[in-house]
This record gives structure tokens, sequence and C-alpha cells, in this order.
């Protein structure tokens, strides 16, 4: 057995593909042979064990798919048609509204992604995982079934976070200015915008000396970055730096430096830089949108008002009143005990043990056994309340094969059933319906006084014949009484309809 994440880029930095190759990292620590797949990578990442989708083996029966969901992609649609055990984890995929205008191919991925979940990908997967309880009930509301979803947090290996800091970056950045940070990509839903201008007030009005470092890659074609540049013309303000993105190393520096750090994302399924920035003890004054206040755990400051004025007075208090800035430390301290690296790979770790006993291999050679699993379990269940089953375990069966209106009558009559099995089987077979009473009753007493054989050409029969067959359009791929003499013989017994 193999597990294999795919994902449809794996890009260097970024929270998914951050959370995949500690995954990875996670379920090599098991002992369990594994890889990451997908249809591009980053330069810059460097893993062993990750290949373009081109390189990925055939899957054998008892190998899992842990497929990371973050937007639309033609990968959506390959990994539904995988026929092996699959997990998706669901990052959640942010409103296209918010790229309409800047970039109208992320906001057509997002239009599609969502699209895709709610019909494409719903009931395609053996199990889910969302990295948020906020993004368990976005799935709930696409009509997933909350008892299908469990959630675990993203994996952050913390340990890395105590790599030494570029000296060129922290010398840069302790010159005395009040430096306030936000990490995260230039896009139009991280609302930049909003931190420039909380920014442009506290600098003119409280500390002039502040300095504002928006950390993240930007969208060279779009036009939200430019929009960004001349609004801080516009404003007149000054010390906005935008260092791009830039190397893990002078991360860690303009963290180490920073005083406080201030989010004003609209849409976040996480949001890992909160749980980075509170590594470093800098305060979060933090927007309450989406996952964020879930993140924050009652740490931090989560604010419900964007006003600059208001934001100004929060910043100043947190950077300046020192009982307040290490009543928040402390509590964010507490907070990253939930996260920690140990515990969150531990929850995993025992997630996919469970899965493992929950979920047997498939098999090309019983594709029925799910089924009969399910049958004998509920059946069990009866027995030991003094009740038994309405139907047999072939009728359940033939429900589940019963994928079109097309029935091979040959395959029915070479299984070894009872009575009742063939009764029920042809019946779900041709009507998609178990018999009424009278219907029991009827082919129970036929089958007393006939032959098996006379008994099953003459039921089969009257099922061919009777009017639901025709009224539902069942096809027939092989009917071996077809002979109309035989058939005229045969008219005696009564239609299961």
């Amino acid at each position: 057995m193999k597990i294999y994440q795919i994902v449809g880029t794996l890009n260097f930095g970024d929270a998914i593909g951050n959370d995949v190759v500690a995954k990875k990292h996670v379920i090599e620590d098991m002992g369990i042979e594994t890889a990451i797949y997908a249809s591009s990578i980053a330069e810059k990442v460097k893993e062993p064990g990750a290949y373009t989708l081109d390189k990925m083996p055939k899957l054998d029966e008892d190998d899992i798919i842990i497929y990371h969901m973050g937007s639309g992609s033609p990968v959506n649609e390959l990994v539904v048609g995988l026929n092996c055990r699959k997990i998706m984890v669901y990052h959640n995929i942010t409103p296209y509204e918010f790229f309409n205008i800047d970039n109208p191919t992320a906001s057509e991925d997002c239009r599609r992604g969502l699209e895709q979940m709610r019909t494409l990908m719903k009931g395609k997967f053996t199990s889910y995982i969302a990295d948020s309880e906020f993004n368990k009930s976005n799935m709930i509301d696409m009509g997933y079934k909350a008892s299908d979803i469990e959630v675990i947090p993203v994996i952050v290996p913390f340990d890395d976070y105590r790599q030494t800091p570029d000296q060129t970056m922290v010398q840069k950045m302790s010159d005395g200015c009040t430096n306030i940070l936000f990490v995260g990509r230039i896009a139009p839903n991280k609302k930049q915008e909003h931190i420039i201008r909380a920014f442009a007030y506290y600098k003119e009005h409280v500390d002039p000396r502040a300095r504002l470092i928006l950390v993240g890659s930007s969208n060279q074609n779009g036009c939200y970055y430019p929009d960004l540049i001349s609004y801080i013309e516009k404003l007149g303000v000054k010390d906005v730096v935008f260092p791009g993105h830039i190397s893990f190393a002078e991360i860690l520096a303009i963290y180490s430096t920073a005083h406080v750090f201030l989010c004003m994302s609209e849409h976040e399924g996480f949001c890992v830089p909160l749980l980075e920035a509170m590594t470093f003890d800098v305060p979060v004054i933090a927007y309450d949108a989406c996952a964020v206040p879930e993140t924050m755990g009652g740490s931090g400051i989560v604010v419900d008002d964007k006003d600059p004025v208001f934001l100004s007075k929060v910043i100043k208090e947190a950077v300046t009143n020192e009982k307040l800035r290490a009543d928040i430390i402390a509590a964010q301290r507490k907070r990253l005990e939930d996260f920690r690296y140990e515990k969150i790979k531990a929850q995993m770790q025992d997630y996919i043990r469970r899965f493992l006993d929950k979920y047997p291999p498939l098999s090309s050679d019983d594709s029925s056994k799910p089924y009969k699993d399910l049958y004998d379990i509920v059946d069990n269940n009866m027995k030991e309340a003094g009740k038994s089953m309405e139907f047999t375990k072939d009728a359940l069966i033939a429900g589940a094969d019963r994928c079109s209106e097309l029935v091979d009558v040959a395959s029915l009559l070479n299984k070894d059933m009872s009575v009742r099995s063939i009764l029920e089987t042809v019946y779900v077979s041709f009507f998609n319906m178990l018999p009424d009473k009278e219907g029991y009753e009827h082919w129970e007493r036929e089958a007393e006084r006939m032959s098996r054989e006379e008994w099953i050409k003459c039921l089969i029969s009257s099922a061919i014949d009777s009017e639901i067959t025709a009224e539902r359009s069942t096809r027939v791929m092989y009917d071996p009484f077809a002979d109309p003499a035989a058939k005229a013989a045969l008219k005696g017994g009564a239609s299961p309809a």
C-alpha cells in the first residue's frame, strides 16, 4: 500500500504547498511509502519525492489518494476518476467575485472549483478532511454530510521557524521604526488597501516613525497591485514596503523585528500567517472574517470594525501598552499549543489508521463486498434488537449494481440464491423496488408448485412483459426465454406488477 498526495500546483511557501510537504513527512514517519504529484511544481520546491503528474505510477487497489482541493482544475476531474480509496483535504476556495477585475483567470478557476465542489466532487471520495470548522461548515452548505468530514488543522512545522533569520534584513528593519506587518498574497481578498488606509492615519496622527511591510507575491498582469500603488500615492503616505516573494530567512527576519501583525483579510480558510506571527510573539490584530476568529481561538485582538481611527488606537495600545502587549503574547503562546506539530501530526496519523481500519482496499474481484459488509452490520444490529431485515442481501447488491436501465438476465440466472433472493433481485433489477405483500405471496406460492427452472422462467418472463418494464424503458441485455412459444406457455403466472 502507498499513499499518494495530489495537488493542482505545488507552490513554494504557500499554505497548501507547505501542508502537502508536512503531511508527506507525517506519512513517512508511519513507515508508509508516499509521494507528491502535481500538474506543476515551483522551481524553489526541493522536496524529494515530489513529481509532476505525468510521472505518477499505476494505482493498485490498496493505494490511497489524498487530494488537496483549493481551486478549479482539470486535475479535479482526473482525481474523481481514479479507482482507489480517496481522501479530500478541503482548504476552501476564495469566492470568485474577489478576482473579477484583477485576475479573470483566477476568478474563473475559483468559480469552476466551487461548481465542481457542488457537483463533480460530491460523493466521489471515501472521506473528507477540512482544515478548519469554517471549511467544514462551508462543505456542509454545499451538500456534504457532516459525518463524512473530519477537521484536522494544517500541519505547521514550527521548528523551521527557529532557523537563523537573514541578518542583513534584521539590521535593515531594526532602525527604530515601528514595524506593522502583514504576510499574504497581494490579492483583493486580502484587503491590503484597508491595511494601508489604517496605516496612513496611524502614521500621520500617532506614530510618524511607523513603517508598513506587506510581504507577498503579486499578480504582475493584474490591476490590484498597481491600484494599491496609486492609492498610496493618493494618500501621500510614505514607508509602505512591498518586499515581494522573499526568501524564508528574510521572512523570519521581518517577523522577528515586527511590532504588530495587522490582518484585514475578508476570506481565509485558515490563515497560517496568524500562527507564524504568534510564533515570533508579534501581537496580532485581525478582522473578524471567515476562519480568522477560529484560528485566533480567543487570542490576539479580533476586531469587527475597519475604521482607521479605531484601528490606529488598537495598534497604539498593542505597541505601547506593555501590560496589554504581555497579555496578548501570553494568550497567543497558549493558543499555539493547540497547533503544536506533534499534536497535529498525531491527529493526522490517528486519522489515517482509523481510515485504514474502516475502509479496506477496493477489490476488483468483489465490488459488492462493501454492500455485503454493510448488510451484515445492519442485520446483526437488528437481530440484537429482536428484529429482522425486510429484504435479502442479494436485493441490496442488485440495487447497488443497478446503475442503468439495462438488465443482464443471464447474470441473474447464474447466481445461486434462495427463492426470496431471486424474487427480490428480479424486482430490484427490473423495477428498482421490492415486491409488495401480494407479490411475495403469489410468487412464493408459485415456487412451491413449480420446479425451480419453470418458476424462474415464469418470473423473469412476466417481468420482461410487464407494463412497468415498458414504462421505464428497461432494456434486457440477454433474454434466454425469448422464444415466443415458450413465453406463451408461461403466461399462466401473474405479472410482478
